[in-house]
């Protein structure tokens, strides 16, 4: 390997992370590539977190203002629900992909040493229903 193949791809850490994944929808049907999942995970982990931190802030405005509300009155079951929903947002779309759908496809694997993950396809399949569920999540808070 030369010298010039390692200034172009190796320049720094975050293309070396980076060129394992194309974000596209067609790319996150057909990869199984654990360092792609792996990055997907962390991504969505990411996104997630952020929709679970703006009910948050929801919640805290609610509180926050004794006098003047922001969730009418006539619609508190919004309030119980958005509590549930924060809850179940940030335990299982945060954190459980975040640590172990990401870190652990991404690291887990190469500590092992071994070249990929034992079922690659579930693997993919698995994030896929994770979007889906986040979706029926958030379908749940507006209906």
């Amino acid at each position: 390997m030369d010298i010039s193949y390692r200034r172009l791809y190796f320049r720094n850490s975050s293309t070396f992370i980076f060129s394992f994944v194309n974000f596209s929808f067609i790319s996150l049907l057909k990869n199984c590539n654990h360092k792609g999942l792996g990055i997907y995970y962390l991504s969505s982990g990411f996104i997630f977190g952020i929709s679970g931190t703006l009910i948050s802030v929801l919640m805290r405005i609610e509180l926050y203002s004794s006098g003047n509300r922001i969730i009418s009155p006539e619609n508190q079951n919004f309030y119980n629900v958005s509590i549930t929903l924060h809850g179940l947002l940030m335990i299982f779309f945060l954190v459980m992909p975040g640590l172990f759908g990401g870190f652990g496809n991404y690291f887990v694997v190469i500590f092992q040493g071994s070249p990929e993950v034992v079922y690659p396809r579930v693997n993919n399949f698995s994030i896929l229903t994770l979007s889906l569920s986040y979706l029926f999540l958030i379908l749940s808070l507006l209906l």
